[in-house]
């Protein structure tokens, strides 16, 4: 929009500047910032005016730490964009003026303002008789009521976490127009998560975040992670767990006393020895009745210590080891499973160990949650539909407080329309068999160490699809890869929240907000790694990072596209006309630096495989070096394959903090795949 120079307004316009320069500054705001901003007709609440508080923040005098917080981060925005420093006051009535109320209170109630019948999880941005309120359901809800003013209203935006991925605009003056809005999520859990044990230990944590920190990753990175995905809207429910037999038969307390209670596998009862990891076997004989029982009785004391939890996981162990006594057998359907599907291993070894057991297993997961509606009514009981028991059940219906959580693996594979029309009518059998259902979707995973995987258009239509199919429950395998896959968690947090939303216009914001002048060149570094996924994976092929010797890498990065996406950072660069602008593109320079060192680390790898020395497994490795190593060349090709390898280890330790990398899934990866053929490098090079 064109705006014509003063001199060339009517007189009536031009009376204008006659008004009181706060009312003048209010309705100018409101028409700046249009329909995209606050609605511009009624009544202008001023916030602040030149820098100066016009108003005050209200909350209740015994708000909770969430809604305070909340008031905080309000106050300490509207700082940032005005200069002006909004007091907070938490009153038993409400001072004299204007008032933003953050949450309920009795100055609130007192003004007979507050809305009635508002949903736990739903929130109000409203104005009325010259205040604003901005109030939850419950005190998340309320958070997110004030984010959702923010970022709609005053055009705040949190495109990834820490300061450098914040965009909030200046204006010494702030007003808003006529709100009367009340939102509330189409998904009611939008976990980015994942949960349960996930690194496989005898010794230390086996859940995510706490390994993080063991691994080095900061208490602080942590925090503002969990804060990014607060102020988008990731939250909802409480559901606790995912791989769970560790937590609910700890061997340490069971494996001898009541060896029964474990797998009957070959013959014998398969309990856990001194290297189990408290993810992988220890599988349970989900007919016993006692292990029914010891079930129960623990998910009782989990809400008894976790009343403010919807739901808990009794999820089976990862991997293989179920149970194949008479009893468990006889629930089964007599179906064979189709594909070997995750980790599913065993189901490569005989035929009576490729079956599908989802009868035998929500059976159990029944049990349980019928046991605990007695004490602790409404209450979920939850279990991932996975491995052998990722398609729907045959012979049982769900109960009522049953979430089956469907392992959808992945809509990254999507290009693929066969994949895609798997997945959903896998999805729609389970939505039709629960009365709530939920996905645990992989945006990473172990055999995917956080390189560039951009499939904004597949996840999309999923979540779009999933939202019509009945489901409102969704988690993620996610990491903190935000300088690579960032994209992907940005705009799934929004879909999940509201599905009616065009991801194209969600993106066109985020990078016409986050790069200005440099958009056009950051979207096509985006649209380029996009095509090329897209290409790799129309076949139906997973590109994967399982083994070094079976990797595509090499195929899908491209040194052409490679170059490609280096030219496309240099353009945004110059482009950049703000030095913050240009900071935000320099920090997804480091992202784009890692996937060149691993796919150059793979490739000086395979130089030295294609001369007979195998890298895997490690004894194989060093017995091949021992033959080969009187040759030159080899002396030469290892030499460059653990310079690669050990400057791609040297740059994801300096990015551990920095939300460029997932550090701990490149870790992850090191240990539970043969990808990385470092430690056996170091050994040969001695």
């Amino acid at each position: 929009m064109s705006w014509p120079h003063r001199n060339q307004l009517p007189k009536a316009s031009q009376a204008w500047g006659q008004l009181p320069k706060f009312l003048l500054a209010a309705i100018l705001i409101a028409i700046l910032l249009g329909p995209g901003g606050c609605a511009s007709s009624g009544a202008a609440m001023v916030i602040a005016e030149q820098g100066r508080a016009r108003c005050t923040i209200v909350v209740g005098d015994r708000a909770s730490e969430v809604v305070r917080f909340a008031a905080e981060e309000l106050q300490r925005y509207l700082k940032r964009i005005s200069g002006a420093e909004i007091p907070i006051q938490a009153a038993g009535k409400a001072p004299a003026g204007p008032c933003i109320f953050v949450g309920d209170s009795e100055p609130l109630k007192a003004l007979k303002l507050r809305p009635a019948g508002l949903a736990k999880d739903a929130f109000t941005i409203k104005t009325a008789a010259g205040h604003l309120i901005l109030l939850g359901g419950d005190d998340s809800a309320t958070q997110f009521a004030v984010y959702t003013f923010l970022e709609k209203y005053l055009g705040v935006r949190w495109l990834w976490p820490g300061e450098l991925g914040e965009v909030v605009p200046r204006s010494r003056s702030v007003a808003v127009g006529a709100i009367d809005e009340i939102q509330q999520p189409d998904f009611k859990w939008r976990n980015r998560g994942p949960g349960g044990a996930l690194w496989g230990a005898a010794e230390g944590p086996t859940e995510m975040r706490a390994r993080e920190r063991l691994l080095g990753v900061s208490a602080a990175h942590q925090a503002e992670v969990a804060l990014w995905e607060k102020r988008n809207k990731w939250g909802g429910m409480k559901i606790h767990g995912g791989h769970a037999l560790g937590e609910i038969f700890p061997p340490e307390k069971y494996a001898r006393s009541h060896p029964e209670y474990y797998a009957l596998v070959g013959g014998k009862r398969a309990v856990p020895g001194p290297d189990y990891d408290y993810k992988h076997a220890g599988q349970v004989c989900t007919t016993n009745p006692d292990v029914v029982q010891v079930a129960i009785q623990w998910v009782r004391s989990f809400f008894d210590a976790h009343p403010d939890h919807d739901g808990v996981h009794v999820t089976m162990n990862d991997g293989a080891g179920f149970c194949e006594c008479e009893r468990c057998r006889a629930l089964d359907s007599g179906e064979l499973v189709k594909r070997a599907g995750i980790d599913a291993e065993e189901t490569k070894k005989t035929a009576a160990r490729n079956t599908v057991i989802t009868d035998r297993i929500f059976t159990f997961v029944n049990q349980v949650a019928e046991g605990v509606q007695k004490t602790h009514p409404g209450k979920y009981v939850v279990s991932m539909a996975y491995s052998r028991y990722i398609t729907p059940p045959r012979n049982v219906r769900l109960h009522p407080f049953v979430i089956p959580q469907y392992c959808l693996w992945s809509a990254y594979r999507h290009a693929s329309p066969a994949w895609r029309q798997e997945h959903e009518q896998v999805a729609a059998g389970w939505a039709q068999a629960a009365r709530r259902a939920g996905i645990y979707e992989y945006y990473i995973n172990g055999s995917w160490p956080g390189l560039h995987r951009l499939v904004v258009p597949y996840l999309s239509a999923s979540i779009k699809q999933l939202k019509r199919t009945g489901f409102d429950l969704y988690q993620t395998q996610s990491g903190d890869d935000f300088a690579i896959n960032g994209i992907n968690y940005y705009v799934a947090g929004k879909l999940l929240w509201d599905t009616s939303l065009d991801e194209r216009a969600i993106l066109d914001d985020f990078y016409g907000k986050g790069f200005g002048k440099a958009a056009p060149a950051i979207r096509r570094y985006h649209q380029r790694l996009e095509r090329a996924w897209t290409a790799a994976t129309a076949d139906g092929t997973d590109v994967a990072c399982q083994s070094l010797r079976a990797t595509r890498l090499p195929e899908l990065f491209t040194p052409e596209l490679l170059r490609q996406c280096r030219r496309d950072l240099r353009e945004a660069e110059q482009l950049a006309d703000d030095p913050l602008v240009r900071k935000r593109v320099e920090f997804l320079g480091p992202g784009l630096r890692y996937t060149e060192l691993t796919v150059a680390a793979v490739e000086a790898a395979r130089k030295l495989e294609a001369v007979g020395v195998r890298l895997f497994p490690r004894k194989q490795a060093l017995e091949d070096f021992r033959q080969a190593q009187r040759r030159e060349d080899v002396s030469k090709l290892l030499a460059a394959a653990l310079d690669a390898w050990q400057q791609r280890e040297r740059f994801v330790e300096q990015l551990k903090d920095d939300y460029v990398v997932a550090y701990f899934w490149v870790k992850y990866n090191e240990v539970t795949r043969e990808f990385n053929p470092l430690p056996q490098l170091k050994e040969m090079s001695r």
